[in-house]
């Protein structure tokens, strides 16, 4: 093969694989957000599934609405730590 139809496939490659990557939207902040507080729940053994809402009550406090119906707090200290503990519902 010769250097001019090796350059147009690596080319065209490359075309592929930019046009890949930008079909994939990153996820929103939101998402994000949701993804880190459930994984914060079930690292605590308090499995959440999926989270689908949240409010910041404060810096590092946030308030945590469960599919299943269960209700977290999820505050981090100054020192770090994660505490999490399971409200009433609302």
């Amino acid at each position: 093969m010769s250097a001019r139809p090796l350059r147009l496939v690596v080319g065209l490659a490359c075309l592929a694989a930019v046009a890949a990557c930008r079909e994939a939207e990153p996820p929103s902040h939101e998402e994000i957000v949701r993804a880190d507080l459930a994984a914060i729940l079930d690292l605590q053994g308090s499995p959440c599934g999926q989270v689908v809402g949240y409010s910041l009550d404060r810096r590092l406090d946030y308030r945590v609405e469960c599919a299943t119906g269960d209700v977290y707090r999820i505050h981090v200290s100054a020192e770090g730590h994660v505490n999490v503990k399971e409200q009433d519902r609302q």
